[in-house]
């Protein structure tokens, strides 16, 4: 079992920020080069990096697992207190950036698939993605490439719970247009800024709708620009806002919305709103896992509490097309500074997936 902390520090060892992960990528190449029958390729993923992805197929008529591990990380941000690429053990909390998110987890993915290659009870795939902290651009270029399975696993932090089903998230920009006029007569234009300020404020008061599993959605606003160098009243100002929502929404619905709280506002603005223009990739839907075949299999095998996630990842993404079940350890200061996770959930979520390749192995 001391493998896998083992293997954690050194992916931790190894910065990995989002765009600049080729070390990381020949470093988890190499190691899952070694597992016998294993088929690895680096697959590019345009101006970002590559996936990882290994392969195992020794029967087409038995069951495709993929377990999936994105090798990104955010940013070392300020405040660390430790050399986060330097792992350090503390009692049960192992320190480093990406030590919860998620570089132990893809540590239990490279150790599972090795396990269920061993196996020779089913067919096995990792596939360790770019841009998880980004646009989830390789996760969406796996499913591009033909990627299938039966059931998709993912070590990400879940707090040792099975997470079977997660919101969605849609991002809008907000243009409002006033007017100008001089900073001393404020009264003879339209401020921008204060109208823009005015909309955040009411569309807090939209109705969010709740699902019985995903809970409500939310409201976020990312960033807000505009002003003058003059003194001169604000003519545009524009917002960047996140949109959680559950199933039963539409990224439509929700455009409309928003466009009718632009429209209520009494200031004299005009206000333009769209979905963010510069995503590069669709936006990630919520979905929910049914506790059913293989999904089924794990969870009884595993023994855990379900959970629903609050925040998108890739796991949006696999959901499309393959039955995505997250299980993870539990970690705390995740893309803050002095990140940890604890090595006793670490130990357990390798105990788990280990019960469900004994339960494969028995059917």
């Amino acid at each position: 079992m001391d493998d896998i902390i083992a293997l954690a520090r050194e992916l931790i060892s190894i910065p990995s920020p989002l765009g600049n992960t080729s070390q990381i990528e020949e470093h988890v190449a190499a190691w899952l080069g070694g597992v016998k029958g294993a088929e690895v390729n680096l697959a590019p993923v345009k101006g970002i990096g590559n996936n990882v992805v290994a392969e195992v197929t020794h029967d087409r008529a038995l069951p495709t697992l993929l377990l999936n591990g994105h090798l990104d990380t955010v940013e070392v941000c300020r405040g660390w207190t430790r050399d986060p690429f330097t792992p350090a053990v503390e009692g049960d909390r192992l320190y480093g950036l990406g030590s919860a998110d998620m570089k132990s987890g893809v540590a239990i993915a490279m150790l599972m698939f090795k396990r269920l290659a061993d196996s020779g009870n089913v067919n096995v795939v990792f596939a360790g993605s770019v841009d998880e902290e980004g646009d989830s651009s390789g996760a969406f270029a796996l499913l591009d490439s033909g990627l299938k399975g039966d059931l998709c696993l993912i070590p990400e932090p879940s707090g040792g719970k099975i997470m079977m089903g997660c919101r969605g998230r849609v991002v809008f920009e907000v243009e409002a247009r006033g007017a100008s006029a001089h900073g001393s007569r404020p009264e003879e234009g339209v401020n921008a800024i204060s109208e823009a300020s005015r909309f955040v404020g009411e569309i807090g008061k939209i109705p969010l709708a709740e699902h019985p599993i995903l809970g409500k959605g939310s409201f976020c606003v990312l960033e807000m620009s505009g002003g003058t160098r003059t003194l001169s009243v604000p003519d545009s100002c524009w917002l960047k806002i996140d949109r959680h929502y559950v199933i039963g929404e539409t990224k439509d619905s929700m455009l409309r919305e928003l466009a009718h709280v632009g429209k209520k506002m009494p200031g004299g603005a005009d206000f333009d709103i769209s979905y963010w223009k510069k995503r590069p990739t669709p936006f990630l839907e919520p979905y929910i896992t049914e506790n059913k075949g293989l999904a089924a299999v794990f969870a009884k095998a595993v023994g855990r509490a379900f959970s629903y996630g609050k925040s998108v990842g890739d796991y949006n993404t696999f959901s499309k097309i393959i039955p995505t079940v997250v299980f993870g350890p539990a970690g705390t200061n995740w893309h803050a500074s002095d990140e940890f996770v604890s090595i006793a959930s670490v130990r357990e979520c390798v105990e788990g997936y280990e019960r469900f390749a004994q339960a494969i192995s028995a059917r």
